[in-house]
């Protein structure tokens, strides 16, 4: 696959799991960045093995009487990945903190994607903070070249 699908991709991922806290209040505008990343590979450089990922990420911070917590919102995007078949790590989960990390195989040699969601447990007033973050597998930036 070339980056720009895995761009289209990311993005529909993305999509979906915003989809499911849309109407919830939010502090401010939710910051959004997409962007291809290098691989970089140990011992050689770009010019030898030019892969490249898809990275996107969202920041969400949701008004302090929004009528769920980081918490809850991150397990409703949970609940969809794992309905869509999505496999779960071990979450860590901390007294501030919480993360919840998920696989996918995209069926091409065993590369996965990658949704990580983070969120706070700060009482209000401080910002009810929630990351997501989704991540393609690898592919040759050279593949839309040939």
């Amino acid at each position: 696959m070339t980056i720009e699908e895995y761009e289209i991709q990311s993005e529909q991922i993305a999509d979906r799991l915003m989809a499911t806290i849309e109407g919830v209040d939010r502090y401010q505008d939710d910051i959004i960045a997409s962007q291809s990343q290098f691989v970089e590979d140990v011992g050689h450089d770009r010019q030898d093995h030019p892969w490249q990922y898809w990275h996107w990420n969202g920041t969400i911070v949701l008004a302090d009487d929004a009528a769920i917590t980081p918490e809850q919102a991150a397990d409703h995007m949970a609940q969809l990945l794992e309905d869509e078949g999505w496999t779960a790590r071990e979450p860590d989960l901390r007294e501030i903190v919480g993360k919840y990390d998920y696989d996918l195989p995209s069926g091409q040699d065993g590369a996965t994607w990658y949704v990580g969601i983070t969120f706070r447990r700060d009482e209000p007033p401080a910002p009810q903070k929630l990351d997501v973050e989704v991540v393609s597998p690898s592919t040759d930036s050279t593949a839309a070249d040939s």
